[in-house]
């Protein structure tokens, strides 16, 4: 299949169809499995960013190196209207794979995107939504999956959002720590739901029920 075949499929999404796209979802062995079936390192890291941390593209794409903590397992995110969140990376492995990214990949970079562009003709500097959604489509082609929405064909950046939000569910995390995951909260409202409970201790929440839950 052709680049532009999963660049139009893309835009589709934003038709109104028959089905809601929060209805379906990844299982964890197929997430296991696309992953498995990157090419790259970055492409690895790319999705298990989505699946782990159910960032958005354009999120996702923005990341700086200056912005991202491994060892303390941050990533300073800006959201929707410009709204920045502390991402949490519970995964030891996720943690591993990143700094080997950033060593060999970068050559040890401090400073830009983690994920510059691919194209000269790409200005912004970062990589492109076109180029997320062919990473992810290619990977679930290589693993012979298929999106279950029956609308579309390819697996997509977004149903692995929605994967992560299903996934935490079914392992008992709570809705407020599930929306604090995907970025639905501002700072303020995060704050006010979570009087009892601390930053710390909803990422020790993660680290239990999730750890390493993609490899």
């Amino acid at each position: 299949m052709e680049k532009s075949g999963w660049k139009n499929e893309e835009a589709s999404t934003l038709v109104k169809k028959g089905h809601s796209r929060s209805q379906f979802n990844l299982t964890e062995e197929q997430i296991k499995l696309l992953i498995k079936h990157t090419e790259k390192l970055r492409d690895k890291v790319i999705i298990k960013l989505l699946a782990y941390c159910g960032m958005r593209r354009f999120e996702l794409a923005k990341i700086k190196i200056e912005e991202l903590d491994i060892d303390a397992g941050k990533i300073q995110i800006r959201g929707k209207q410009n709204i920045e969140r502390l991402a949490t990376i519970y995964s030891d492995q996720l943690k591993e794979d990143l700094k080997l990214y950033v060593r060999y990949v970068l050559d040890n970079k401090s400073k830009g995107y983690l994920f510059p562009a691919v194209s000269s003709l790409n200005t912004e500097g970062h990589i492109s939504s076109v180029e997320i959604n062919r990473i992810v489509a290619k990977a679930g082609h290589r693993a012979q999956l298929k999106n279950p929405n029956p609308d579309l064909i390819n697996i997509n950046p977004h149903i692995l959002r929605h994967s992560c939000a299903r996934i935490l569910k079914d392992r008992g995390l709570s809705l407020e720590v599930v929306q604090k995951v995907l970025g639905h909260l501002s700072y303020k409202t995060t704050m006010d739901l979570y009087g009892t409970k601390s930053v710390s201790e909803m990422d020790d929440e993660l680290k239990e029920k999730m750890g390493d839950v993609f490899g």
